[in-house]
């Protein structure tokens, strides 16, 4: 194989909230700029432009040879599972003479666990005895695919130092996020902080997620509650794609 031929294409879900997006394109930006592989192209599934089938066009164009298609998402869920994969078997049919491999998603990365830490210690520096701590995730109804969220989670509790901890999600799973705030407040925490675990900027953060806060600063008004900021974007998101990307190249 020729690297020269080698495209990465990194792929979001993609949201009707404009610029929701933005962070994915920058982590391509960067990758692009270190020459991770000689040709980086981003686009989304669902809503937002340019398209996955968009940015395959893009990395042809260049004459990539072989496509590795990163999945800008957390977890396997059904997007990833059924969508991405039904897509890229799609451009596959098309572009016959391009080798397409699917990387593994951002996951239990260390990284990840680096910047969940960096969002909380930035409205919490110095968690006491009685904060606890919630993650706060969109869920899957592949059960199984949450587990990397939980283990970012526990690995945040050993090096912060929060003893009661959750995951509560916004569909699909349980508890649900009312549920994880109460359950946490029955712990008898004084402090809560709260992580969304979301990538982008969309309909969720901007909307679903400060609504349901403000539902539990409601019920228990005896809590401090405090929301750190999203994932958004970081240049560790650089070194978890980087890294998934050229582990691909090896297979």
């Amino acid at each position: 194989m020729n690297p020269k031929k080698t495209a990465a294409v990194l792929v979001g879900h993609g949201s009707l909230q404009s610029e929701s997006g933005r962070a994915m394109l920058q982590v391509a930006d960067l990758l692009r700029e270190q020459g991770v592989v000689p040709v980086v192209e981003a686009g989304f599934l669902n809503y937002s432009q340019p398209t996955l089938a968009d940015a395959v066009a893009q990395a042809v164009a260049q004459a990539a040879t072989r496509i590795i298609v990163q999945p800008y998402f957390l977890i396997e869920g059904h997007y990833v599972r059924q969508d991405l994969r039904d897509a890229v078997r799609t451009l596959a049919s098309t572009y016959t003479n391009v080798r397409f491999t699917i990387a593994e998603v951002l996951g239990d990365h260390f990284a990840m666990m680096q910047l969940a830490s960096q969002r909380l210690t930035a409205v919490d520096p110095a968690p006491q005895a009685p904060t606890g701590l919630l993650f706060v995730a969109h869920g899957t109804p592949h059960v199984e695919a949450n587990a990397p969220i939980k283990r970012v989670l526990q690995r945040v509790c050993e090096r912060n130092g929060y003893r009661y901890a959750t995951v509560g999600y916004l569909d699909c799973n349980q508890p649900t996020i009312p549920d994880a705030f109460d359950e946490l407040v029955a712990t008898g925490i004084t402090r809560l902080t709260v992580l969304p675990y979301f990538l982008h900027l969309g309909r969720h953060v901007r909307q679903d997620l400060p609504a349901l806060f403000e539902q539990a600063r409601q019920r228990h008004p005896q809590v401090e509650i405090r929301i750190a900021h999203h994932l958004d974007y970081d240049p560790l998101l650089v070194q978890v794609t980087a890294e998934r990307i050229l582990t691909s190249m090896m297979c």
